[in-house]
């Protein structure tokens, strides 16, 4: 017969993911701009780090930012000049949610899977949240055990959690592979 003990924590849950909001806009501050709804100013700097040769759509000015990509290098492989990389991307954008694309480059199949996730962020709430591990879709908050699965039974406050890990290694470790123009 399945266990099923585990009580979801629901203040622990939603303080993971307000605080992974919080490092989403650290690390993508492009991201400001839909808690704003300060689209026009990207548009109008024609700065194409920002929004490229996008116009903002007076129907869905929240697009403007779709696609745009922010690289950081977490790690320096001992044996080349290969670099290990976390890649956000804006794969969707609507006016209140966002869904980010998190990968980490290259594989590193010798030591472990890389991590690679969907991660949807409500600015009208001031939180993000894992919607895909590794291909893994629609957690549940909670799993009785075992399961056909192998989630364990708090499965989605872990994938949260590890989001949350991923994001403060990128804040402390990571570093952009941009280098700045600076004008004179």
């Amino acid at each position: 017969m399945p266990r099923t003990n585990y009580s979801i924590d629901l203040i622990k849950q939603m303080a993971e993911c307000d605080a992974n909001y919080i490092r989403l806009l650290k690390l993508v501050p492009q991201l400001l701009a839909y808690r704003t709804m300060s689209f026009d100013e990207y548009a109008r700097s024609g700065d194409s780090t920002l929004c490229g040769d996008l116009t903002v759509d007076r129907e869905e000015p929240a697009k403007v930012l779709e696609g745009l990509t922010t690289e950081f290098c977490i790690a320096d492989l001992d044996d080349s000049n290969e670099k290990v990389m976390v890649e956000i991307k804006i794969v969707e954008a609507f006016k209140y949610t966002t869904t980010l694309e998190i990968v980490q480059r290259p594989e590193l199949r010798k030591w472990m899977t890389n991590p690679s996730m969907l991660v949807r962020v409500y600015h009208d709430a001031s939180t993000a949240e894992v919607v895909s591990y590794q291909g893994h879709r629609n957690l549940k908050p909670r799993y009785s055990t075992p399961n056909p699965d192998m989630y364990h039974s708090d499965e989605k406050m872990q994938v949260n959690s590890f989001l949350g890990d991923w994001l403060t290694h990128c804040l402390k470790v990571g570093r952009s592979i941009k280098t700045l123009e600076l004008h004179s």
